[in-house]
């Protein structure tokens, strides 16, 4: 195409789009693709003058919400697609100050909202120290659609890591802001790690007994906000107390019903499964199964799918087939997990069928029997799995020995307390928010995966994946690819890293990849 004025020529918002999301993963590679004359492509002026529409900066930023709400298409009364969950997460950056030409600020120090600096620089001058210290973390807070494929970053800041009380006025801010641009907050879903659930702690109140689920919004007290543990992080958890138990550090002694749970039935099982010298060779029936499930390294432990497919069914039937009476308490286990993982990860309409597992249907009705049993059938088999200490010394005393634990013994018999609290709160809390979006009159059906915190680790991993090395990037390249991943949108190349593995939601099928929306641009004239 020839053109007297390169200026006269016009760009598709997806062709924008695209060229932002190549020139992030390796400005490089732009530029030397659109050097070669093989494809016209924009120039990298026009390209930051998309990116650069409005500055990021730390906190939440009223003109990034108002993008948002826009892009959202909030503006339909009634419109369920103003239900989102907020989720929050820490992401490690690099430390280190940055001298920006065009704003003339030095970024890297820590900025944890405006409540917080302020009680942080009163506690340095009582302390004579007048730095504030360099930035570790990047705290992110993302909103999520529950209803639509809606899943932006809202706000981040720089920290060396929050406590529950910091997160207290960050999160709250946040809701207050994201409740006046009409969108409804139903939940907060974070990761079990102890600032996470010492904010959750902040709200308890005697309704609620000791597990605190949920709180009134204070923006509409009618409307309750829910804390959900991460459920992929619950399942690792999970299955790192099991590798525990017996094998690596042998931290635990799980048992249940007075029979033991042990990793090692899972080494046999996987052995047998592979050995040559059974009958059949090459014949498996633990197919998913690889040597990295079992002898698992620190990286591989943070994948989820590695921890869901050794607590799945098809381990539970390997186990029973076998006959073993030693591994029933171990088969028991795994199924109870495996239906508590489908329960609370449906994502799309089709699995369900697909698969012949009726835990992975949507959930239509308000008297689904999956509330019952997760209500009282899990939590039951919960509440007496952490009572084995007490079963057991009773158990022995009928027998006429006498044997006297202790608590940390007791405690070592059953899951940690971290992971049985967190599995009680999002139980208690999937239940009551899932049965009170579908007495909203526009809903036809609920998917549980809506409240996991995946998009925000895919999100990470896009982070981490751009200027074409896979590193944390500094506190300074972070906001410069915080505007940029928004504008990208779909069009941002799926992250093949991380700790989730991409799956079919039901946002991303039959979705077409062109999206003529036209994009907010920087004026060239503008002042840097």
């Amino acid at each position: 195409m020839n053109l007297k004025d390169s200026r006269s020529m016009r760009w598709h918002p997806t062709i924008i789009r695209w060229c932002i999301a190549l020139h992030a993963k390796s400005p490089v590679a732009f530029k030397a693709l659109r050097s070669s004359g093989f494809l016209k492509l924009p120039h990298e002026s026009t390209l930051f003058n998309y990116t650069h529409f409005l500055e990021a900066k730390s906190g939440v930023n009223c003109d990034i919400l108002q993008h948002l709400a826009e892009e959202a298409k909030l503006y339909v009364p009634g419109s369920k697609e103003r239900n989102i969950t907020l989720i929050f997460d820490e992401m490690k950056i690099k430390a280190g100050l940055v001298f920006s030409q065009r704003t003339g600020s030095i970024s890297g120090f820590t900025e944890r909202g405006t409540i917080n600096e302020q009680i942080a620089a009163f506690e340095r001058r009582v302390n004579f120290n007048k730095d504030p210290p360099i930035a570790t973390y990047m705290l992110v807070l993302m909103a999520r659609g529950i209803f639509s494929s809606f899943k932006k970053p809202v706000s981040f800041y720089p920290c060396t890591g929050f406590s529950g009380v910091q997160l207290f006025h960050v999160l709250w801010e946040a809701v207050e802001r994201l409740e006046l641009y009409d969108f409804h907050v139903r939940a907060f879903v974070s990761d079990g790690a102890s600032p996470n659930r010492k904010f959750y702690q902040l709200h308890s109140d005697e309704q609620h007994g000791t597990i605190t689920y949920c709180t009134p919004n204070p923006v509409n007290p009618a409307r309750n906000i829910y804390f959900i543990c991460d459920v992929p992080h619950l399942v690792k958890t999970t299955r790192n107390c099991w590798e525990n138990s017996g094998w690596n550090s042998k931290t635990r002694n799980l048992r249940f019903r007075g029979k033991e749970i042990r990793w090692k039935h899972l080494v046999d099982a996987f052995d047998e499964d592979v050995g040559k010298n059974k009958i059949s060779p090459g014949l498996r029936k633990l197919h998913k199964l690889t040597n990295e499930h079992i002898r698992l390294q620190p990286s591989l432990r943070m994948r989820v799918y590695l921890a869901a497919q050794v607590l799945s069914k098809t381990v539970a039937c390997y186990l029973e087939c076998k006959g073993d009476p030693r591994t029933q308490s171990t088969e028991l286990f795994i199924r109870y997990m495996d239906t508590f993982f489908d329960c609370m990860n449906v994502s799309n309409a089709f699995d369900g069928p697909n698969k012949e597992k009726p835990s992975l249907y949507p959930y239509r009705s308000m008297d689904d029997p999956r509330f019952k049993w997760l209500t009282t059938d899990f939590l039951n088999f919960l509440d007496e799995w952490q009572a084995e200490g007490d079963t057991y010394e009773k158990q022995c005393r009928e027998a006429g020995q006498l044997v006297k634990l202790t608590a940390d013994e007791k405690k070592r018999m059953c899951l940690s307390p971290q992971t049985l609290e967190g599995l009680r709160i999002t139980v208690y809390s999937i239940t009551d928010l899932t049965q009170a979006l579908l007495s909203l009159e526009d809903v036809e059906y609920v998917l549980t995966e809506k409240f996991s915190q995946d998009p925000l680790e895919e999100y990470f991993s896009k982070q981490r994946g751009s200027f074409g090395c896979n590193d944390n990037p500094t506190s300074f390249q972070f906001g410069n690819l915080f505007t940029s991943l928004l504008v990208q949108g779909s069009a941002a190349v799926r992250a093949t890293t991380g700790n989730c593995r991409n799956f079919r939601r039901e946002e991303d099928l039959d979705k077409s990849t062109i999206d003529p929306t036209p994009l907010k641009r920087r004026k060239p004239n503008d002042a840097d």
